[in-house]
């Protein structure tokens, strides 16, 4: 089972050890560092010891355990479960995914191969885990399975050698909040074979109606920036995204050019300068993001706090203290304090705050009610202003529609002055 994060994937696994341990189900969680030089052996280990019938991890950490030297085995895997897909793609795991994909049985029979190990045929309730350790003393590794060790990852899915070997094919099944186009797209690029799907209709969902338009005096706006990835600029708010791939260029770097950057951040200060508010939450798509807005407007005389997800819990829970209580030192007559976010959840009504701006659209369209939500003003005192930066590529037209559908809500153009509604 692949999660998106540590939470989710720990999660997962507590379920399953709460609900299969006591019929004899075991369960293993990879979760933790994956950097280069990582010792996996002693996991490994624990792993081969114990034998789960399931793991549960992150896209990361399960791609080392079975690419590793002396890695895991996937040619018995029987149930793949994809869960969060579209966040999976919105943080660019789905490369690993595709990786570990290649690993596994096929979804249907393959042609029967020579040179292709041997299905161990024995055996109800098979172990997730075949361990390639050759010096395992356990019965169950035998010359067969010594057979399948790897270093790395084949290019192609395992294949039965005997035909009178049981058939391993690989069902899958794939769980995600929204289905735009790019999770189709992954669902087809690892061969689906006839899916069933299973929509589930969305009610009494108070997320979504709070952010709905006028909720709470909440006012949400776009800002077109009409320039594209080859520096030029464009006319018209309805130009078409390019969707044709996975992760099409939304918050990646490729899709904009230094100088579509430069105009970018120019927009953000430009916005700053209009307005007059002591506190704004600014949302980035990236931490190469979250550095040019930290440094730009930080050279502009605002105070800025950044809050990323790379942070520990002790580092985001003081950034967000210096946010909500600055220190004096951090104080400055008539200046804005700016926290810049990325990738983490801004709890309300732990930081309200009268100006929200998406300086990149969120990846998924549940995201956004996260990031609106400290605007969003607790008692009809205020009104809170929510701000979507809105470019020509990278498929934030398409976005900003999905957002106003699924919310039932329109976001109009800012008016030229921003002191009227800040």
């Amino acid at each position: 089972m692949i999660s998106t994060t540590v939470d989710q994937a720990t999660q997962a696994q507590r379920m399953i050890r709460d609900l299969g341990g006591p019929i004899g189900v075991r369960s293993a969680l990879g979760i933790g560092a994956t950097s280069a030089g990582t010792d996996l052996s002693q996991e490994l280990r624990l792993l081969h010891q114990n034998m789960p019938h399931i793991i549960c991890g992150t896209p990361q950490k399960l791609h080392a355990l079975f690419t590793s030297s002396g890695g895991i085995s996937g040619s018995e895997v029987r149930f793949l479960v994809l869960d969060e897909v579209d966040q999976l793609i919105a943080r660019n795991l789905h490369d690993f995914v595709f990786n570990i994909v290649k690993l596994l049985p096929p979804p249907r029979s393959r042609s029967v191969g020579t040179n292709t190990p041997t299905q161990n045929p024995g055996g109800a309730s098979p172990s997730l885990y075949s361990l390639c350790d050759g010096n395992a003393s356990s019965s169950s590794l035998n010359a067969v399975n010594a057979e399948r060790r790897f270093s790395t990852a084949p290019s192609s899915s395992p294949e039965v050698a005997n035909a009178n070997s049981p058939v391993v094919e690989r069902q899958t099944a794939l769980f995600s909040n929204t289905v735009p186009q790019d999770v189709l797209h992954l669902a087809s690029a690892i061969k689906l074979r006839e899916p069933v799907r299973v929509l589930v209709r969305r009610d009494g969902n108070v997320t979504q109606a709070d952010t709905s338009q006028g909720a709470r005096g909440l006012r949400q706006f776009y800002l077109y920036l009409a320039f594209t990835a080859g520096g030029g600029r464009s006319d018209s708010f309805l130009q078409p995204g390019n969707l044709g791939i996975i992760g099409s260029g939304r918050g990646a770097s490729s899709a904009e050019t230094a100088q579509a950057r430069e105009w970018k951040l120019d927009a953000l200060t430009d916005l700053f300068d209009d307005v007059d508010v002591s506190q704004a939450i600014i949302h980035v798509g990236g931490l190469t993001a979250l550095e040019s807005v930290a440094y730009k407007l930080s050279s502009r005389g605002s105070e800025v706090v950044p809050l990323h997800v790379n942070m520990n819990a002790s580092t985001k829970l003081a950034a967000l203290n210096n946010f909500r209580s600055p220190t004096p030192g951090m104080m400055r007559q008539s200046s804005t304090r700016v926290l810049v976010v990325y990738d983490v959840v801004v709890k309300t009504p732990e930081v309200p705050c009268p100006l929200v701006i998406n300086y990149d659209l969120p990846k998924a369209v549940e995201e956004y009610a996260h990031r609106v939500a400290p605007a969003i003003a607790p008692n009809y005192s205020r009104a809170g202003v929510v701000i979507n930066f809105v470019t020509a590529t990278g498929g934030d037209v398409e976005m900003l529609r999905s957002i106003e559908c699924f919310y039932k809500i329109k976001c109009p153009e800012v008016p030229m002055s921003l002191r009227d509604i800040v």
